[in-house]
């Protein structure tokens, strides 16, 4: 299902933002060119010898390999019961699909999709798509994710629409 390419990119996790920022770069050169206080040497020869991420306080350097042809997630059909699952655009209805990963996925369910998707895409579609999870979901999701429930689309959703005090 996937086929990986012999090339590699450098993902660089700026840690001043939370982890958040993440730039990707298609070769440590490029890196070094746009920020010329790292050197290329020095972190090629440290991410070619010890083959784990470059980091200190404000980054984390690593390589990954670059994947091309990913059609679909590997997540069990039971999940979309009640869909054509040969048929379903994984990357069209990316939030039905985290949405139900999510509400009724286990742990690696959940890894599956932030594998096929990304982790800042899940994360930015619970910020501002996704706008229902159960409030068990929505617990567990700002636990995984370190994210407060006041940046959940469905949680501030579920504020302005309170039911009857009754």
């Amino acid at each position: 299902m996937i086929s990986e390419v012999n090339k590699r990119v450098v993902v660089v996790q700026w840690k001043r933002f939370a982890g958040m920022d993440i730039d990707v770069f298609s070769s440590l050169k490029g890196f070094c060119e746009s920020y010329p206080d790292y050197n290329y040497h020095t972190l090629n020869n440290y991410l070619s010898k010890k083959k784990i991420p470059f980091e200190n306080d404000e980054i984390k350097i690593e390589r990954q390999p670059l994947l091309s042809n990913v059609k679909r997630p590997n997540l069990p059909r039971v999940l979309f019961w009640d869909l054509d699952f040969d048929k379903i655009d994984w990357k069209r209805s990316y939030r039905m699909v985290m949405e139900r990963v999510l509400d009724k996925g286990n742990t690696a369910e959940w890894e599956e999709m932030i594998r096929f998707y990304g982790k800042v895409s899940v994360i930015t579609a619970l910020k501002n798509d996704i706008t229902y999870l159960s409030d068990m979901t929505a617990d567990a999701v700002c636990t995984y994710f370190q994210l407060s429930k006041q940046e959940l689309k469905c949680y501030l959703k579920k504020q302005l629409n309170k039911g009857h005090w009754i």
